[in-house]
């Protein structure tokens, strides 16, 4: 029985972590009813001043790309994290890369860019967008030539006395920027103004989907987060409305984001909706303000483009930390990288904060690996008996069983004592496949061991070696352990190392080399306990 249950447990972790890699969809709600075209506020009324634009920057034109921006200005900044460019048509951010981060292994490839298509862009009355606005920039006072500017304030008219503001405030030390939004009413009358946040993303609902690695617009409404898969948005026009408290919006891949991040989230409405057959638009709308004559409303917002790792998503505050996400094992994951972010402290290697989380592990299991041990050579001890039970009622299932339970409580035998290892590795393996698979930390983070070149933790080992290694050990590790009496269970137990190898042939480099590690100390525990214990 105790096999069969180890055995079933072995097969439920190899279905289970198949079906997380294929099917399991990230953390989306329950897809609404297909509703009409959304209904548009009402524009002011008549006896307030409207805003003259032209017919062109109606609120579904996506923002300008190609040649028409490239008419524009540019507006560069460099600092040690980033180079950031804002574009003076639109005052918006155009593109953010990375300095830090490289679009493969080589050292000298791209800068990852974050940022495909510029935003924010602002939205009035439902009838304006200032995707097509040409501003003014003033990069305020340098202390010298290309100097980091503390801020960059676009400014531009817009209609009869109605003037707009972005205003970015840059910290070259962290990958948020203040970002600042004013309307200001220089005209005789009070003016009402519904405000709107836009961004836009290119995601053409032909593109073929980057596998099980999720992207796709983001937001975190209260404390719950909400991840919506691209290809659920494919027909044009309203997908979802989110009332109320929106901490922060934005788009997500696998290791990178790019979030808006409201200031006073109160009162707010964040849609999401297809514009056309390429792009996906988040529309932030504000509360009707109204603006007296001589006046301004104005807002505040922080953007933050920028890895998603743990730490600095942390540092920056308003639950953007939850933009890391694992799942249903996110509450083992976290403390799991944690651990391994301050051991890599010391080490200065990913590699070895494994082979050290994966030593600690077995430590803490030892006591149950040793009652494991115990339970499974006392089950081997009464087999002949258990034969002469199954021979005598097998034809009495009921009886069969009180009889077997009988016989484990005479000789104080649990049955489930030779699982309990395997029961508290699983949820952990779980956890640890998730964090090597989608942590930022271990993305590109080469490993020397033992004469292998291990190039990227994060992927599947190019030559195979330490799989085919963990293979082995598993199969050594099944020899030196108590054998079932039935044959049949015999040869299972041996397949299952031929199992382990193909599995874990695709799985992060740095998680083979965990459960390598791990049979390799159980080896050495199942040697020193037959010694002592036998």
């Amino acid at each position: 029985m105790e096999k069969r249950t180890l055995l079933a447990v072995v097969i439920s972790l190899v279905i289970l972590l198949a079906w997380d890699m294929f099917y399991i969809k990230p953390n989306t709600p329950k897809e609404p009813p297909k509703q009409a075209a959304k209904q548009e506020t009402p524009v002011p009324e008549a006896s307030q001043p409207a805003i003259e634009i032209p017919a062109s920057q109606s609120p579904e034109a996506p923002a300008p790309q190609g040649s028409e921006a490239l008419e524009a200005e540019a507006v560069v900044v460099d600092t040690p994290l980033y180079r950031a460019a804002w574009s003076t048509q639109g005052g918006a951010l155009r593109s953010f890369q990375l300095k830090k981060y490289r679009e493969s292994l080589d050292p000298n490839s791209k800068m990852v860019e974050v940022v495909q298509t510029p935003f924010p862009f602002i939205g009035m009355n439902d009838t304006f967008t200032d995707a097509s606005v040409i501003y003014s920039v003033d990069k305020g006072e340098q202390s010298s030539p290309g100097a980091i500017p503390k801020e960059l304030v676009f400014s531009a008219q817009v209609g009869q006395g109605i003037t707009l503001k972005k205003i970015y405030t840059i910290d070259a030390s962290a990958y948020t920027i203040g970002f600042r939004m004013v309307v200001g009413n220089n005209t005789s009358q009070a003016m009402k103004v519904n405000s709107r946040i836009l961004m836009d993303e290119l995601y053409p609902v032909d593109k073929e989907s980057g596998g099980y690695a999720f992207e796709g617009p983001v937001l975190l409404e209260g404390k719950h987060l909400e991840e919506f898969k691209v290809s659920k948005i494919e027909d044009v026009g309203l997908y979802r409305d989110f009332p109320g408290d929106i901490q922060w919006f934005g788009f997500e891949d696998k290791y990178f984001l790019e979030t808006v991040i409201p200031t006073s989230p109160a009162g707010t409405t964040l849609t999401i909706k297809r514009i056309d057959e390429n792009i996906i638009r988040l529309n932030y709308a504000a509360p009707i303000a109204s603006i007296k004559p001589g006046t301004a409303a104005v807002k505040d917002f922080r953007i933050f483009v920028g890895p998603k790792e743990l730490n600095t998503l942390k540092s920056v505050g308003y639950g953007l930390n939850k933009a890391l996400d694992f799942g249903f094992f996110d509450i083992i994951a976290k403390p799991l990288l944690r651990a391994m972010n301050w051991t890599y402290g010391f080490t200065k290697s990913y590699g070895l904060t494994i082979i050290l989380l994966t030593i600690i592990i077995k430590i803490l299991l030892y006591p149950l690996t040793l009652k494991s041990f115990k339970s499974m050579k006392e089950l081997q001890k009464i087999q002949p008996l258990m034969k002469e039970i199954q021979a005598k009622y097998k034809e009495d299932k009921q009886k069969l069983n009180q009889e077997m339970m009988k016989l484990y409580s005479e000789h104080k035998i649990n049955p489930m004592g030779g699982c309990l290892p395997m029961l508290l590795q699983i949820p952990i393996l779980f956890a640890l496949y998730k964090v090597f698979y989608a942590a930022i930390e271990l993305r590109h983070t080469p490993f020397h061991i033992f004469g292998m070149w291990l190039p990227d933790l994060s992927a599947k080992d190019p030559y195979y070696i330490t799989p085919i290694l963990m293979g082995l050990s598993q199969f050594v590790m099944q020899k030196m352990s108590p054998t079932p009496g039935d044959e049949m269970q015999k040869k299972m137990m041996l397949f299952m190392p031929v199992i382990f190898t193909v599995l874990f042939l695709s799985f992060p480099s740095g998680l083979v080399i965990y459960w390598l590690v791990s049979n390799v100390l159980s080896i050495v525990q199942q040697a020193y306990i037959n010694r002592k214990h036998t």
